[in-house]
């Protein structure tokens, strides 16, 4: 059982557990699903078992729950899927449930809502949380990648004044209030920046100090709201901090952004990466209707089918001398497919340094460099185990020759292409693993046919 599955298991104790409210989906029998089982199982269970149904049936099993628990819910899902949901429920019922989140939940559904819906539900939001509202319009502002996007704009703060006794009696009052209370942020009376108070710190002051005397004040892992959420990922990996603050260029406190934020981002951006490697769409998931996943996934199959006419037409051009030598077309998938999958091993490595910025656009030369000579000295074995077994299958030394040859070359060509694209993507502000399989693959196709069959067409031919 796979980790994942571990995880789903433990949760589901006291509960369903996604299997078994999978088998009873399949078999038609949803009705007979027990509503206290149901209130009992994990949020994320349901989550990920609603995204598996029809926006009527996901309506149908919400039906059970009160709000609040509806808005752990549909927190849990994914924002797209929310937001269908969302759009669909009666609008009292969808307000109530927006409310019931956390900002920073809520502005993620509203964001992905079309502009009628939109308008509609906050306006709904407006009369009857006006503060809730303000709040999600606030983080709206803020471009979806940013950290302004997903911070919580609901922060536990204390005055430098107070003593240690009132400050816990003041945490104490809070502790319905906030989701997450790991440290306590010093502001003054302009909500300006002053220190930060962790809880362990707090509980094991002295009787009688002040806040100010205990507060960190030489502050690191500050963000700006502009702030790419992947960077945000990267100092919080850095600084090993629960929470780091998000301020104004007046050093105004306006929100934080938790660990479990950071973990989702971490997630959202692997995935994303894995997908568009391989042409799919960055955010697509199984359950995906017909349409949406058609529309991610068929340009980049145009331009895989365009690589593979240049690839056929690069093997056209030496159509007489593989019939006079149909070895060469034995041959022709081995070269491609090394070079193919030397290119592949590139890619996932030089994606990923750029993605944890390991690397920038100035190490381009260097790492073309290197990765070409791994591919090289790899060619160098690998293309003499390939040109020995051509030997041993065909007994002429002058085959086995040119297939080590095309393979070394290949190789190299491989390592090349693996991390020269990504990094031109990279350097064309793009994501270096929107297609990159496709492009890398592309290229060592043809130029694999092109090595190999111009080199048999010389020296064999």
């Amino acid at each position: 059982m796979s980790n994942d599955d571990d995880i789903l298991e433990a949760q589901s104790d006291r509960g369903y557990s996604l299997y078994d409210l999978v088998v009873l989906a399949d078999e038609g029998e949803l009705d007979k699903i027990d509503s206290q089982m149901l209130l009992e199982t994990s949020p994320h269970i349901v989550a990920v078992f609603l995204e598996r149904l029809d926006v009527d049936t996901q309506r149908n099993i919400l039906r059970r729950f009160a709000p609040e628990k509806i808005s752990e819910i549909v927190s849990e899902m994914d924002p797209d899927q929310s937001a269908e949901l969302v759009s669909e429920m009666r609008e009292h019922r969808a307000v109530s449930v927006l409310n019931e989140m956390e900002p920073d939940d809520a502005a993620d559904i509203v964001r992905e809502l079309e502009e009628e819906d939109r308008d509609r539900l906050l306006k709904g939001m407006q009369k009857a949380q006006p503060e809730s509202a303000e709040s999600v319009r606030e983080l709206l502002e803020y471009p979806a990648d940013t950290a302004g996007a997903i911070m919580n704009p609901h922060v536990a703060t204390l005055r430098d004044t107070l003593t240690v006794d009132e400050a816990i009696s003041a945490v104490r009052r809070m502790r319905d209030e906030y989701e997450n209370i790991y440290y306590l942020y010093v502001v003054d009376a302009d909500d300006a920046l002053q220190g930060v108070v962790s809880m362990r710190g707090l509980l094991l002051a002295p009787r009688g100090s002040r806040v100010a005397d205990i507060m960190r004040t030489n502050l690191i892992g500050l963000l700006a709201p502009t702030m790419d959420k992947e960077v945000v990922a990267h100092i919080m990996a850095d600084t090993n901090f629960h929470t780091l603050p998000v301020v104004d260029s007046n050093n105004e406190l306006l929100g934080i952004i938790t660990h479990d934020d950071v973990l989702d981002i971490m997630r959202e951006e692997s995935t994303e990466d894995f997908q568009k490697l391989a042409g799919a769409g960055a955010d697509e998931g199984l359950f995906d209707p017909l349409s949406t996943s058609i529309k991610q996934r068929t340009p980049w199959l145009l331009v895989n089918l365009i690589t593979a006419f240049i690839a056929s037409f690069v093997v056209g051009m030496f159509d007489t001398n593989i019939a006079v030598l149909p070895l060469l077309a034995v041959f022709m998938p081995i070269i491609a497919g090394i070079g193919g999958n030397t290119g592949a091993q590139t890619l996932a490595v030089t994606v990923r340094s750029l993605a944890l910025g390991e690397v920038g656009i100035f190490d381009m030369r260097n790492v073309c460099m290197r990765e070409t000579a791994k591919g090289l000295i790899n060619g160098i074995f690998i293309g003499a185990l390939g040109g020995a077994i051509a030997f041993i299958t065909t007994s002429r030394i002058d085959f086995a020759v040119i297939v080590w040859v095309a393979m070394l070359i290949n190789m190299g060509l491989g390592g090349f292409m693996g991390s020269f694209i990504p990094f031109t993507l990279k350097r064309m502000n793009l994501d270096p693993a929107s297609g990159s399989s496709i492009f890398t693959t592309g290229v060592t196709d043809s130029g694999g046919f092109f090595i190999f069959l111009g080199l048999g067409s010389i020296f064999l031919i």
